[in-house]
């Protein structure tokens, strides 16, 4: 995996991610917001004590899931 600044991309885990803009609400928390596909259906990443995963640049994503992809949970 590089990180290249591309929205939509695969983890050395074999999952495929994409990165959304956050809502207007939320961006004091971040910019962007992580998903991963699962069954076809992207769905929200949430860290380990459930809190939604937020990001100030596309690359700041790619490289949460490059260093520690296994902490990366979904609902």
């Amino acid at each position: 995996m590089r990180i290249n600044g591309a929205r939509q991309f695969r983890g050395n885990d074999g999952n495929s991610y994409f990165v959304q803009n956050a809502h207007k609400a939320d961006t004091h928390k971040g910019k962007y917001i992580l998903t991963v596909k699962v069954n076809g259906v992207y769905k929200l990443c949430y860290d380990m004590f459930y809190k939604l995963l937020y990001f100030d640049t596309i690359k700041d994503a790619q490289r949460e899931v490059l260093y520690s992809a296994d902490f990366i949970r979904t609902m």
